[in-house]
């Protein structure tokens, strides 16, 4: 699966080629401040980087916001919660470019110069998404096993064609525990999807006091799936916890390493209807 695990943090491999084309994107701007620091003007392309990097990051997430609000009305705050998914990229874009104007319009040889490693870190995000370097071989359909629900009935996943949305989570998880409300929310709002909590590693009676003591999170019973041998995982070579796999005719479409909210959530249903 598309993720990196490296020790109690989780990335997916996708966040991980942004940061290094970020990381590329800051080492050059350093280089041209040195480029640059025997020429009569001062020009500070470090700070041009790092105003790039936030208003870029800031425009992205409220042009995604704008795009579909309805995703963030169960909590307002998640807008916030810039860990979690819903960017446009386009927004980004546009963002550093205004930017990168407003730093060096009247200097057009470092305007072009921070042009140019503003288009190298694009194409080098660019490249790396199209290669996936990082990334394995994946199983993409679902493993033909049984698996208890919390009511004690059993589901065989070989036989789910309908479009479908698997969250792996664990008690002890607490990046698996601030995504519940949105998943339930998810649920709730979208009827017309099968939507399961498999718990991942624990005894029923584990699961049980879990939501015995947590009253707040209303789990319907009928989400609640139980994986105490870790089968699913395994399956699909998930690092850690959590994770969201999308399936239509059993086979996987999207997933999503790490905690989400409705915004992901919508898109990986809308790939799979």
């Amino acid at each position: 699966m598309g993720a990196i695990s490296l020790g109690p943090l989780m990335l997916s491999t996708d966040r991980l080629y942004l940061i290094g084309a970020m990381l590329i994107f800051f080492l050059f701007a350093e280089g041209l401040n040195r480029a640059f620091r025997s020429s009569d003007t001062e020009l500070d392309f470090s700070r041009w980087a790092q105003h790039c990097f936030w208003y870029g990051l800031v425009a992205a997430r409220l042009a995604f916001v704008a795009q579909d609000p309805s995703a963030f009305s169960y909590d307002w705050l998640s807008i916030l919660y810039f860990w979690q998914p819903g960017y446009s990229l386009t927004a980004a874009l546009i963002t550093a470019g205004v930017v990168t104007l407003m730093h060096f319009k009247t200097q057009p040889k470092a305007l072009g110069a921070a042009s140019a490693i503003l288009l190298v870190a694009v194409v080098v995000w660019a490249g790396l998404k199209l290669w996936q370097p990082l990334d394995r071989d994946q199983v993409q359909n679902l493993p033909d096993i049984q698996l208890p629900t919390l009511q004690g009935q059993a589901v065989n996943l070989s036989k789910q064609k309908q479009p479908l949305i698997i969250n792996l989570w664990a008690s002890w998880c607490a990046p698996c525990l601030r995504e519940m409300p949105a998943l339930v929310y998810f649920a709730q709002q979208n009827p017309e999807l099968t939507v399961w909590l498999v718990n991942a590693g624990e005894s029923s009676i584990t699961v049980e006091n879990f939501v015995r003591n947590n009253p707040d999170l209303a789990l319907p019973d009928n989400m609640l799936v139980l994986d105490p041998n870790q089968q699913l995982m395994q399956h699909f070579n998930a690092p850690g916890l959590p994770v969201t796999l999308a399936f239509n005719q059993g086979r996987l479409i999207d997933s999503h390493i790490g905690e989400l909210n409705p915004a992901r959530l919508q898109a990986m249903a809308q790939q799979i209807q």
